[in-house]
């Protein structure tokens, strides 16, 4: 598909004065909270400004981590995935317990032991001084690239979608974008700059209430109006409450990958991520650095409820006709991105609209605070204090200044690149992952468990683990943008075609492999600062000591409290029921049914769905846009019902014609079209009224819906019926305009499904030429 040449409009919210003055009020709370740390700690140096001074408490550490980790990336994607795809995304929240366990029990012990400031200094006092040079730079990386830029992104969309509509008329196009990631940018910086570790744990544990004040607000005000827990059952496809998914669902997030691929995202991102583990660092002590993160871990189970479920809530809601429908893209599909903010403006009120806004910006400022002050901080230890290991304390803490300054200004321009990306915006950063995630993964765990792990298999592993990742992130982002290898069906394309997060455990796999027999060729040499910093067993860790906490404070006590409480919640919003996909290509005559809807309806009603075919006669039930299908052998009536029309650009290159879907109106709206210069422009009639803009010289298409016959539009006479395979097989719904209903539909695994285009001039589609005077388009 080409880029469409349309501007989709964006929902705006009516914002009040009240509002507006809860969310100044916020800023000016925050900003405030963050300058008097500075004031507190005024002419603080060294640790005392990058790591708070040791004086961290767990809950202060468990609150700063869950606040640093979640963004409006959380807020906005994940009800977005909600509605798409139901729970199955809020396994990155609750398999984070998991490895929030295993940074407890297992590391946060010898990063406290061994008394380093950043984790490269733990990679030199373990393997060696490169590295720690090359790990310092790849967190560097991660922290910009995932932590900041994403953030900024996100948070720029929502206030252009939010606040912004209330003083400008059109806030849209890369200025107002870059001008709203600017304001965000100085907003967060003047805190965090100024105030250090200390300003940034302090506000974001009153961010973190703020947030998730805001997010349960969300979700009991809409479970209230869907009639709870049951009317939300009753009201979407039962695969939407499903936690985890077999190898045949669409998104790819199945349970295999989950538990096979998370461990190595969250070894990383959690355990071995400076941006994160920088506020086990200032903790007071090891009991305070190892029930933080348990702390952590067990608000990690909220999100499931206050950022993914909103999603789905929002689903119900639209499918009862409670509230609207989301507003659409150009080729007539929800725009599910804006999923969180068509769910503020239906349901709250004006005050709640403010402090869930403001909870959307906590989030936001929390991440981008937390990530710009671990980069100061790696920035003036591993890399200027290395070059001049003489330097002061003072100029230390100004040298982490200006590297946050210089790292804010990175962020805003890959911000910018993001805002050209096609792909969903979490899954662009999951497609980062592979780049950071594995040779980090790798070189920690086997570092801190196996004691022959050496110095150069290390080195070596960090460099060809993160140059292959980075290859295999931009070659996925590439293919997700439509910028498809050559060869879409060859083996290449079939791997980059693998999730991330199973692609995340193949290369832990390689890696490890490669990382053993690297240290089994270049033994390494220990020194007595290396052995302390190896555990002799993993049994070792769970010993305690005079200094250990008694009860539930025991950070074993907590940590089994944890798990299963943990397995108990994947135990009940698991549904072993498969649920698969189907789908088929819908004709008349042999020709592709252009702009129908297929309705199945079944003895369950949750199963029924009504699935547009589109401009190539297609249609499908269960994909990652939207969560569906059928247990093998359910069979659905069919009727079929013409209802939209397109308009689609054609364009051709070497490898073919890719179709762009400029509209999709109500079958029979009204098209003019009128060309000024080298520039053409349609006119779409309806009860929402469209302009669309396009080269003179494009080649364009009207798609009339098909004129499916009488008899196909009801259940009673339209002889169809679908029986959903066992394996994946096309379902065809062959129509004919004369003559006896076609009756079951066919399931062939051994017949192609392609699409097939209709070319000009064909039933059902009206080329459009160029001229110079207003004129209508045949129907």
């Amino acid at each position: 598909m080409g880029e469409p040449a349309v501007h989709t409009v964006k929902t705006s919210l009516q914002i009040s004065g009240l509002d507006l003055a809860v969310i100044v009020a916020y800023l000016a709370g925050i900003v405030g909270l963050g300058c008097w740390a500075w004031f507190r700690r005024k002419g603080a140096q060294g640790s005392d400004y990058f790591l708070a001074g040791k004086s961290l408490s767990w809950v202060m550490i468990g609150l700063a981590l869950f606040a640093t980790n979640i963004s409006t990336i959380h807020l906005v994607s994940f009800a977005q995935n909600g509605f798409t795809s139901g729970l199955t995304y809020g396994n990155y929240e609750w398999m984070a317990a998991f490895t929030l366990v295993v940074l407890a029990v297992f590391f946060a012990p010898f990063y406290l032991r061994a008394k380093v400031a950043t984790l490269p200094d733990f990679m030199e006092k373990r393997y060696s001084p490169g590295s720690r040079n090359y790990l310092a730079v790849l967190s560097i990386f991660s922290a910009i690239m995932v932590h900041i830029g994403f953030s900024l992104h996100t948070g720029a969309i929502v206030l252009e979608g939010t606040i912004l509509p209330s003083f400008m008329e059109n806030p849209s196009g890369p200025w107002v974008h870059f001008g709203t990631i600017l304001g965000l940018c100085a907003v967060t910086a003047v805190y965090t700059i100024v105030g250090g570790l200390l300003a940034v744990v302090l506000t974001e544990s009153l961010q973190t209430i703020i947030l998730l004040a805001g997010s349960i607000c969300i979700t009991l005000i809409g479970l209230d109006m869907i009639g709870g827990w049951t009317g939300l059952k009753e009201s979407v496809h039962p695969v939407n409450l499903s936690i985890l998914r077999p190898s045949t669902d669409p998104t790819g997030v199945t349970w295999y990958a989950v538990f096979l691929g998370y461990p190595v995202l969250g070894i990383w991102y959690w355990c071995t991520d400076q941006t994160i583990v920088q506020r086990v660092l200032g903790a007071k002590d090891e009991n305070h650095a190892r029930i933080g993160p348990l702390f952590a871990g067990f608000i990690k189970i909220l999100p499931v409820f206050l950022f993914v479920l909103p999603g789905i809530i929002a689903l119900g809601l639209v499918n009862k006709g409670i509230i609207d429908p989301l507003p659409t893209n150009p080729d007539g599909s929800p725009a599910t991105d804006q999923t969180y903010t068509h769910l503020i403006k239906a349901i709250l009120w004006p005050g709640m609209r403010g402090v869930v806004i403001a909870a959307m910006l906590a989030a936001l400022m929390s991440t981008v605070a937390g990530a710009l002050n671990s980069i100061a901080t790696l920035f003036s230890y591993d890399i200027y204090k290395r070059w001049r290991p003489d330097v002061d304390d003072r100029r230390l803490v100004w040298i982490g200044r200006v590297a946050t300054f210089a790292a804010m200004l990175v962020a805003i321009g890959w911000s910018m690149v993001l805002a050209r990306s096609k792909t969903t915006i979490f899954q662009a950063m999951v497609d980062v992952f592979p780049a950071v995630a594995p040779p980090t993964a790798v070189v920690f765990l086997w570092g801190v468990f196996w004691r022959r792990a050496s110095a150069k298999a290390a080195f070596w592993t960090l460099i060809g683990g993160s140059i292959v990742g980075l290859c295999i992130s931009l070659a996925k982002i590439a293919t997700e943008d439509g910028r498809t290898l050559a060869d879409p069906a060859g083996l290449a394309a079939q791997f980059l075609g693998i999730n991330s997060l199973f692609m995340a455990f193949l290369l832990f796999a390689a890696e490890s492999v490669f990382l053993v027999l690297a240290s089994l060729v270049f033994p390494h040499q220990h020194t007595a600062e290396s052995e302390a910093l190896v555990w002799k067993s993993p049994w070792q860790a769970l010993r305690r000591d005079e200094k250990t906490w008694r009860g539930l404070l025991d950070f074993r006590v907590a940590s089994v409290l944890l798990v299963v409480t943990m397995v108990a919640l994947y135990a009940w919003f698991s549904d072993d029921t498969e649920y698969l996909p189907f789908g088929g290509k819908v004709t008349l005559d042999g020709r592709p049914v252009v702009g129908a809807v297929v309705v199945l309806d079944t003895d369950r009603d949750v199963l029924d769905a009504e699935l547009p075919t589109g401009p190539d006669g297609r249609y499908e039930f269960g994909t990652k846009q939207r969560a569906g299908g059928a247990p093998a052998g359910t069979r659905y009536r069919v009727r079929v019902e013409p209802r939209w029309d397109y308009l689609v650009r054609v364009d051709s290159d070497e490898a073919g014609e890719a179709e762009t879907v400029l509209a999709a109106v109500p079958t029979g709206t009204s098209i003019e079209q009128l060309t000024s210069g080298s520039t053409r422009t349609f006119l779409l009639a309806g009860p929402k009224p469209q302009t669309i803009e396009v080269d003179a010289r494009a080649k364009v298409e009207i798609r009339r819906a098909t004129a499916v016959p009488e008899r196909y539009r009801r259940f009673e006479t339209s002889g169809l019926e679908v029986r959903v395979p066992d394996r994946p097989a096309p379902c065809d719904l062959p129509l004919k305009r004369n003559g006896d209903a076609a009756g079951m539909a066919r399931s062939v695994a051994d017949r192609p499904s392609g699409i097939v285009h209709q070319p000009p001039g064909a039933a059902g589609v009206s080329p459009v030429g160029s001229g110079n005077a207003a004129s209508p388009l045949p129907r």
